[in-house]
């Protein structure tokens, strides 16, 4: 009984990547959107949204205050 289990558990685990394959190619969709195709903006929103990592730790619930009044 313990060699049967055991075989069916190899068999389960050799068949895993063959199923993900599988999987993997049913779930092939378009490529998203890009955001914008303005370098400048892109650029802008970059620094915008990582403002924060630049910030004293005292004054980042200021800077979120701020940006959720918005």
């Amino acid at each position: 009984m313990k060699k049967f289990v055991f075989a069916v558990v190899i068999a389960a685990i050799a068949a895993s990547p063959a199923a993900a394959a599988a999987k993997k190619k049913k779930a092939a969709r378009a490529p998203a959107p890009v955001a914008s195709t303005n370098s400048n903006e892109n650029s802008w929103k970059f620094a915008k949204d990582a403002f924060p990592i630049f910030l004293p730790s005292w004054s980042i619930p200021v800077y979120l205050s701020a940006k959720n009044a918005q």
